[in-house]
């Protein structure tokens, strides 16, 4: 397939995509590595083409990232056009990466960053934030904020991608674009396509997003219902209802093995209860994505070490290594040891609750501790007195004898004389 760019120049796709969504597919371009294009699969939108010009006159437009091989954005770089001289789709850098997704999943996460551990899975999600915070200081609300959105590299660097999709204000005319789309698993209530945004919708769709990243996957609006006569809702219309096993785990079955929500850093659950609590409704009362990165680097400093496995990090408010626990409770290793490839965790099977019967949470085992020597127990024959233990004498060395020989001559020279003296008085 060719297209064209502005001045007619053409521009070759390779023959298979890569990637895409609903709205269109990525293509690789013959001849260069650094950049790729999305093809729109409806190119009669006819405000694409302004829309894309004014994504191009936008600050992030001049944005580079973290380090020479890292971008911040995969911006629109150029518009593409059919033989026709319709939009087609544009041009944009070819970011290497992986889906956030691959975080949550223990095998996944071993083959997508250098570092598999829980201490990347922090710093990931404060780059995240940063990166919702930088577009907010300049206009631009993400909308669709949800883990496939976003690419992180082999060093946990975060790319925003998808960037046709954003709500923005073209600077030049005022005119304001609405995002296109948004991820109901990641939208807080009443959210819709084509609505104007806050900031404060992608502040929501944050949380969700952190939760997940520092608790293995889970969502926090996912869950068995503990009332067998509630419904299974998914994720949406629990968001909808507030069901939230933050605010109210007792909603829900306690699934074994899960990460507990008491892994979360203390200031970082505080975040996520008042984004989930008064935030629900009131937007306003949502923490931002500022206050998200600034606790997240906070929490970052106060992470431990794990005397059993290097891979096992935790925050400095738990008592013990939460993943020895898991994985000593029979549930697998999430965070294997260096030098073992991959791992499978088999999911968790959620128990079954009957209507009459209300099964009790079920606990994650702590880190076993060796046991300390307790007493004796009693004889179980008849009561006797113990015997003394007889005083063994330490075996004499060739010093102490002669010299302990010599003082029983002068002691006993001494009690002769004594004994003179004695009789003589007495005479």
């Amino acid at each position: 397939m060719s297209f064209f760019i502005p001045g007619g120049r053409r521009v070759t796709l390779q023959p298979n995509n890569f990637g895409g969504g609903a709205e269109g597919l990525v293509y690789g371009l013959d001849g260069t590595s650094d950049l790729c294009a999305k093809i729109y699969l409806d190119q009669g939108e006819p405000t694409r083409a302004r829309k894309l010009a004014a994504l191009r006159r936008t600050i992030p437009a001049t944005w580079e990232g973290d380090n020479a091989e890292h971008l911040h954005v995969a911006w629109p770089r150029e518009v593409l056009h059919d033989a026709a001289g319709a939009t087609a789709g544009f041009l944009m850098p070819l970011v290497q990466g992986k889906s956030l997704t691959t975080l949550f999943d223990p095998g996944q996460r071993i083959e997508a960053v250098d570092d598999p551990t829980w201490r990347v899975l922090v710093a990931v999600a404060a780059r995240a934030a940063r990166l919702l915070a930088m577009l907010h200081t300049v206009g631009i609300v993400v909308g669709d904020v949800s883990p496939t959105n976003m690419l992180v590299s082999r060093s946990g660097h975060v790319t925003l991608i998808d960037c046709d999709a954003v709500q923005f204000t073209d600077p030049r005319s005022g005119e304001l674009f609405r995002c296109t789309k948004v991820t109901p698993e990641y939208a807080p209530p009443m959210a819709a396509n084509g609505q104007t945004l806050t900031p404060s919708h992608d502040d929501f769709g944050l949380a969700v997003l952190v939760c997940q990243l520092l608790m293995e996957g889970d969502h926090p609006f996912e869950g068995v219902p503990v009332d067998p006569d509630t419904p299974d809702f998914a994720a949406a219309e629990n968001i909808a209802q507030q069901n939230n096993r933050l605010l109210f785990p007792e909603r829900f079955v306690t699934v074994p093995g899960a990460a507990p929500v008491e892994l979360l850093p203390p200031e970082v659950r505080e975040l996520a209860m008042a984004c989930f609590g008064n935030g629900h409704r009131d937007p306003t009362a949502r923490p931002t994505a500022q206050a998200w990165a600034d606790a997240l680097d906070r929490a970052g400093f106060r992470l431990m070490g794990c005397r059993e496995n290097e891979r096992h990090v935790y925050h400095s408010s738990l008592s013990e290594c939460v993943w020895c626990g898991i994985s000593r409770a029979g549930f697998g290793e999430h965070y294997p040891a260096a030098g073992i490839p991959k791992v499978v965790i088999p999911p968790p099977t959620p128990p079954i609750v009957s209507p009459t019967t209300q099964r009790p949470p079920v606990k994650i085992a702590p880190a076993a501790k060796p046991p300390r020597p307790g007493p004796r127990p009693p004889a179980t024959g008849p009561a006797t007195t113990p015997k003394p233990r007889p005083t063994v004498p330490s075996a004499p060395s060739s010093g102490s004898t002669a010299l302990g020989l010599a003082a029983k001559v002068m002691l006993f020279a001494l009690a002769v004389l004594l004994v003179a003296i004695a009789i003589a008085s007495y005479r």
